[in-house]
């Protein structure tokens, strides 16, 4: 496995989800970490070098970066999820607990 895949591997799977996390903890919504996971999917995807002659992006990549863009997004959904549920569940949250 060269960078270029650990890189991707973990712009993919483990960024969304702390990510999310983060989100968690900082009380946003959790579309603004799965906005940022998206993005920066989405540009580790795109951004290898393409071979000579060939577009960076066809239209039928297009099918793919859309898979790409939902898994990374519901990683980021289970990341803020799982956060705030842990959290949650420690006794950690610091909400006025007054009704």
């Amino acid at each position: 496995m060269n960078l270029a895949e650990v890189l991707l591997l973990l712009a993919l799977v483990v960024l969304p989800v702390v990510l999310g996390a983060w989100a968690a903890l900082a009380r946003r919504p959790w579309w603004w970490a799965a906005a940022a996971s998206v993005v920066t999917a989405l540009v580790a995807a795109i951004a290898p070098t393409p071979e000579a002659g060939e577009s960076r992006v066809a239209a039928g990549d297009l099918v793919f970066l859309l898979v790409v863009a939902l898994w990374v997004a519901g990683l980021a959904w289970l990341g803020f999820f799982l956060c705030r549920r842990l959290w949650g569940s420690r006794g950690g949250s610091t909400a006025d607990p007054s009704p």
